[in-house]
């Protein structure tokens, strides 16, 4: 790790503050402190070792313990995989905990943060409505000493310290297929993944965390943004037009590993769990990573909407869907399966705890939800050549019949590549 930064270690100031987003976001000091910025952007501070105090975090945060107003723009310390939140008392589906906001203007003392820590503060949005139920987001990450040059920000679950640093990246793992024309700008794509994909929560009501003006909140959707990112890196565009969008990526790949690694499942559910997986498994070969590699192989952590939904199917799925447990959706036709489907890749809504919910039909509940956006993750894998590395070929065969039913998902840009180099 530190001889590939030579060994540098980042650039420092001392400052009593620090700001995000053009001011958005403001963090404030008891005193001058160590600040510098991660490679994605994000700031980390330092008291040589000892705890840091944060006196303020604007915009100021709404609302008192046991008050009955409406609790806005909290902040979390350290965050937990969980279905609670300290952010914002009106979430629709996550629930609030009082004692999970940290921020100063709501219990009105000082918040000190030893080193190794995760200050996450959230922006409510003007509606109570939820899903989101945040517009924006910073992390700002407490440091026992200044890290290497061009460090990637530590995840904000788990372990909290720095994984890897932009000097590793081996962008020869990413692909160079030639661009065929339309694909988007791929700074404006690379704009998508600059602030904070905010995932503590790996449950389906994770949709009430996930930052507006950061990031789509629905599964289905954050899963298509970021596979078209997946796929521009493997595209031929230079190093240099990669850098942006990569870090960005891995990035968010890292985070995914911190849950991961602390225990997080983003198990099958709907549309809402699906695209973790690859953005994981993009840092793991990009930093030759064994530990990102493990958690994004299926064989040994099966942990991911994107395997759990697919399957080849067996007896078993005949005699189930044959049987009084069978109970599909009853949204769609239910269509069992018979022995002449056996062998055939297929999804399912939650086949790996439920299958009683499996059903053969084309138009079983949700599955044109999650059929668009994991074939275009799917494409980037293959693309990269990461499928023995992903390890679930049911999922690989499951996306080229969906891509085959379907005649084509997915922009005019993406099913020209398809069709080059599938």
């Amino acid at each position: 790790g530190a001889a590939g930064a030579g060994g540098q270690t980042a650039e420092e100031t001392l400052a009593s503050s620090v700001s995000y987003y053009d001011g958005l976001i403001e963090f404030q000091f008891a005193q001058e402190y160590v600040v510098g910025r991660f490679v994605n952007g994000d700031y980390w501070v330092h008291n040589h070792g000892g705890d840091v105090v944060i006196t303020a975090i604007t915009p100021t945060a709404v609302g008192a313990p046991g008050g009955a107003e409406r609790v806005m723009n909290g902040t979390m310390l350290n965050p937990a995989n969980s279905t609670t939140q300290g952010y914002d008392s009106s979430a629709r589906d996550m629930g609030f905990d009082a004692n999970l906001n940290v921020d100063p203007a709501f219990t009105g003392q000082d918040l000190v943060v030893s080193p190794s820590s995760s200050v996450i503060k959230g922006i409510s949005t003007a509606s109570s409505d939820g899903r989101p139920i945040l517009a924006d987001a910073a992390v700002l990450t407490v440091l026992s000493a200044t890290p290497l040059k061009d460090a990637f920000r530590p995840p904000y679950v788990g372990q909290r310290s720095v994984v890897a640093t932009a000097a590793e990246l081996d962008y020869s793992q990413l692909g160079t297929h030639a661009r065929l024309g339309g694909e988007p700008d791929i700074d404006s794509v690379a704009s998508r993944y600059e602030r904070v994909w905010l995932e503590h929560c790996t449950s389906w009501v994770s949709r009430d965390i996930h930052p507006a003006n950061h990031m789509p909140a629905y599964g289905r959707d954050l899963a298509r943004s970021s596979a078209e990112g997946l796929v521009m890196l493997q595209l031929d565009y230079s190093d240099a037009e990669k850098q942006r969008l990569l870090v960005g990526l891995v990035q968010y790949g890292i985070d995914i590993y911190g849950i991961a690694a602390a225990g997080g499942a983003w198990d099958a559910n709907g549309g809402h769990n699906l695209g973790r997986k690859m953005p994981l498994l993009l840092a793991g070969q990009v930093l030759h990573h064994p530990q990102m590699l493990e958690y994004a192989d299926a064989a040994q952590h099966f942990i991911f909407q994107d395997d759990q939904q697919h399957f080849y199917v067996s007896q078993a799925e005949v005699d189930m869907s044959h049987s009084a447990a069978w109970a599909p959706d009853d949204r769609a036709v239910a269509t069992p399966y018979e022995v002449s489907d056996i062998g055939l890749p297929e999804w399912g809504i939650r086949h790996f705890d439920k299958p009683q919910a499996d059903n053969k039909n084309w138009g079983a509940t949700y599955r044109n939800v999650n059929g668009p956006s994991q074939v275009m993750q799917v494409f980037a894998a293959r693309l990269m050549g990461v499928e023995s590395a992903w390890n679930w070929p049911a999922l690989f065969d499951y996306a080229d019949r969906y891509y085959q039913t379907e005649s084509g998902v997915g922009p005019d840009w993406f099913q020209a590549l398809w069709g080059a180099y599938r």
